[in-house]
């Protein structure tokens, strides 16, 4: 079964579960009479509701396969749950619903602690028995130990995505070593080999029905990114040098620039409240402004809120950011954790700098000293437009480093050649939970 099919899955068995839940609640406390008022009113409140929970799920993770991580599953269903609870409570009371006699807020808790550890039971269920070694595809792996490491993890920490690694070789020892009886599918990188025989017998195991598939892709599938080691010019050629979709650059323009309007009148209020409090409490200037680099390479001004005291890098020149680095304030780590800091560039959106989704702009003299040096493929990032969240941001932590760097830049290509409407809506659902959980800086 695909990842996708697994998705469409969960999403109908959760969304029952949910009804299942529901039914429960109101049998345990009035009786259940399938044509009593109460009940009728109790299910058209519900099925409005029901959807907001398994967007907050959305939002915490638990559809997107490829990225989440089963160890998590008891605090995410949790922090899941008492979300929808909340916003299910803030939208009845803003919307004008009859909910006379069926006291909604005592009965979403209850719906809540019913549902809870029936969706764990069922996602323990779900995760095992796709796990189970029987449903998992043989794969045999030829590649750099750099990428077979990756996989490696992937596969380890997400047996539910359905493969088991039966073989994985480096270059310099495929040719001593047959493919294991029983392969399912064989992912080989790109310029590891140019052993003809080895090829050969490859092929005449296509005949079979054994799946032959790129490292590269078969390594983005299960881990959101794409492995620098396993690429070359051709990957570039082949994926991301044909002319974008003009619908989707339309699209995806309007979108932003009405977004960032719409954005930009709806926090007139906190800028209200939250520019006077900068002004006491950091001084002149409270807004930060400062050169970056763009789509095809071009230089722009990025707009911030100053969170770092003056003169940071009087010193230092320019350098990044570091776990407790003294030269951000404690309401600069407040601003950064909620992602305030980041408010003024919806002027860049506004003027086509920037995105709401992208790769996260860098600092020309850091790109040109540190990055695109030691980093292969780095400036071809900037193919796309720069965003004010990415799929990077969204998937690994703050960079702090080179290497950090060179991780996120796996992402970034995964983004630069999957991007998407679909794709940029499921980073910004993503941004919430990073935000509303304070992972962001």
């Amino acid at each position: 079964m695909s990842n996708r099919a697994k998705t469409i899955l969960l999403l109908i068995v959760e969304s029952l579960i949910l009804v299942l839940a529901l039914t429960f609640v109101i049998y345990a406390r009035k009786g259940f009479n399938p044509k009593a008022s109460y009940v009728l009113k109790h299910y058209d409140l519900f099925t409005f509701v029901f959807p907001f929970w398994i967007m907050m799920y959305f939002i915490e993770g638990l559809y997107t396969l490829k990225t989440y991580n089963p160890a998590t599953l008891p605090i995410s269903l949790l922090r899941g749950t008492v979300l929808s609870i909340i916003v299910s409570i803030i939208l009845i009371y803003l919307f004008p619903f009859n909910v006379e006699k069926i006291t909604p807020k005592t009965n979403l808790i209850l719906v809540g602690f019913a549902a809870l550890p029936m969706l764990y039971f069922w996602r323990r269920f779900f995760f095992n028995f796709f796990s189970h070694d029987r449903r998992l595809r043989n794969t045999f792996l030829v590649g750099s130990k750099e990428t077979l490491e990756l996989v490696n993890f992937e596969i380890q920490s997400k047996p539910h995505l359905g493969y088991k690694i039966v073989a994985s070789v480096t270059p310099d020892e495929h040719t001593q070593l047959d493919i294991p009886a029983g392969t399912e599918l064989v992912a080989i990188e790109r310029q590891s080999t140019k052993e003809s025989q080895f090829y050969q017998k490859v092929f005449a195991l296509m005949d079979s029905g054994v799946e032959v598939t790129d490292l590269a892709k078969f390594a983005e599938q299960i881990s959101g990114k794409i492995p620098i080691r396993s690429i070359d010019e051709s990957w570039f050629i082949e994926y991301c040098g044909h002319q974008e979709s003009r619908s989707y650059n339309l699209t995806k323009t309007i979108i932003d620039r009405v977004v960032a309007i719409l954005l930009m009148i709806l926090l007139i209020p906190v800028a209200a409240i939250l520019f006077p409090i900068l002004l006491l409490v950091h001084g002149r200037p409270i807004f930060f402004k400062q050169v970056r680099t763009g789509t095809n390479n071009k230089l722009f001004t990025l707009y911030k809120l100053r969170t770092m005291v003056i003169d940071a890098e009087k010193h230092g020149g320019a350098q990044w950011a570091k776990p407790g680095d003294s030269r951000i304030t404690p309401l600069g780590k407040f601003l950064r954790k909620t992602r305030l800091d980041e408010l003024p560039q919806l002027i860049n959106i506004i003027r086509g700098d920037m995105s709401l989704v992208g790769p996260r702009p860098e600092r020309p003299e850091i790109i040109e000293k540190q990055l695109a040096p030691n980093i292969p493929y780095y400036s071809l990032r900037h193919l796309v437009k720069p965003g004010v969240t990415g799929w990077a941001q969204v998937t690994f932590r703050y960079g702090f480093s080179q290497e950090d760097s060179k991780e996120k830049l796996q992402y970034d290509l995964f983004y630069v050649k999957n991007r998407s409407l679909w794709l940029d809506i499921l980073v910004i659902i993503k941004t919430i939970k990073t935000v509303l959980t304070g992972a962001g800086q």
